[in-house]
Order: C-alpha cells, then sequence, then structure tokens
C-alpha cells in the first residue's frame, strides 16, 4: 500500500491516534443482596456458628451513616439538606438533621471560587453537558448527576484530586453524585461553608 494511492488511510490513522477525553465512570451496577434463614428460624443460613449471614457482610458505600428515625418518615416530609465544606473539601448529606452519608468534594479552584451561603436545590439533569467550559478535547464538559444549586454552580460528579479544581461547581464521587441526585429535590436545602 502506498500513501499516494490511499490518500483517506492517513487520515483515518490520525483520527483514531487522537486520544479520548475522560469521562466519568458508568454507574456501578447496584448490589442485591437476600437475607438468608436456617430452616430452624436462626438466621445462621450456613447452619454452622461463625460463617457469616449476607446481613452481616454487607458493605457500606463510602460514609453510608445508619438511620433509624428519618427512613420511617414518608420522603415527603422529611427534611433533606446538604453542607458543603470548602475548607475540609467535604460534604454532609442529613435527613431530619441526621447526618446520613459525608465524603469528598473538590470545589473551585483559585480564580474560580465557588459561592458561600444558603441556597436551594433549583434544578436536576442526569446528563448536563456544560455550557460554558470544554474539556481537553474543545469538547463541552460532561457533568452527570447534575443538580444546580445558585446560577450557573452545580454539584455534580467529577474528578477529586483532593484539593479545590473546579471552574466553581463542586465535583463529587460517581456514587455519591448518584446518590444524592437521586435523594435530593427541587427547593433542598444547599448550604455551602468556609
Amino acid at each position: 500500500m502506498h500513501a499516494s494511492r490511499y490518500p483517506w488511510l492517513s487520515l483515518l490513522v490520525a483520527v483514531l491516534s487522537i486520544g479520548c477525553a475522560h469521562t466519568p465512570s458508568q454507574p456501578a451496577p447496584e448490589r442485591i443482596e437476600t437475607a438468608m434463614t436456617a430452616p430452624d428460624g436462626s438466621g445462621n443460613a450456613f447452619g454452622h456458628e461463625g460463617e457469616r449471614t449476607s446481613d452481616e457482610s454487607k458493605e457500606r458505600t463510602n460514609e453510608e451513616l445508619p438511620v433509624d428515625g428519618p427512613d420511617q418518615r414518608s420522603e415527603e416530609t422529611q427534611s433533606r439538606a446538604l453542607t458543603i465544606n470548602l475548607k475540609t473539601q467535604q460534604f454532609s448529606y442529613l435527613v431530619d438533621g441526621e447526618a446520613v452519608r459525608s465524603g469528598p468534594i473538590s470545589s473551585g479552584a483559585q480564580g474560580y471560587p465557588t459561592p458561600t451561603g444558603t441556597f436551594s436545590v433549583l434544578g436536576k439533569e442526569k446528563d448536563k453537558v456544560s455550557s460554558r467550559y470544554t474539556n481537553t478535547l474543545g469538547m463541552q464538559a460532561w457533568m452527570p448527576y447534575s443538580i444546580r444549586f445558585h446560577g450557573h454552580y452545580f454539584l455534580h460528579e467529577g474528578w477529586l484530586p483532593g484539593y479545590p479544581d473546579s471552574h466553581g461547581c463542586v465535583r463529587l464521587g460517581e456514587k455519591d453524585a448518584r446518590f444524592l441526585f437521586e435523594r435530593m429535590k427541587i427547593g433542598d436545602r444547599v448550604e455551602v461553608v468556609n
């Protein structure tokens, strides 16, 4: 094969060799656990002392804390709030005043501050694409599990380098972003503190 006989070949090679932008991970599959009970009703499905049942081996996602009181009320009557701490780069999700989940964030870098104050959830969009910022390939940045809380500021899934690194939005890990997106409702309180 000669380049002069196949001019499209060099173009094809060039196009295929261009790197792709990092896209956030796909949602993790939901973990399904079945409670197992022994025929004698003891709860020990294996029939041997010391073996774990499925309930004992259940993993917690990030710092998901057990909730006794809030889950007993209907979802409509629960008070939900999110606190973003810019100093510690952490979030805390509360239901009826009790911490349910917390985890890391990445807020606005120097020159792109994340606004502080008390806000509320203004809108949600699962597959949002930024209208302001682009990725390294010049394509509009993807902002999955977006929750708008003030002007053009959002909470969304993104890279967490361990320090403020965004253009003002609050980035969350994929599991945390999905968790908050599924639970927070329009009007829920979002407090951003220093």
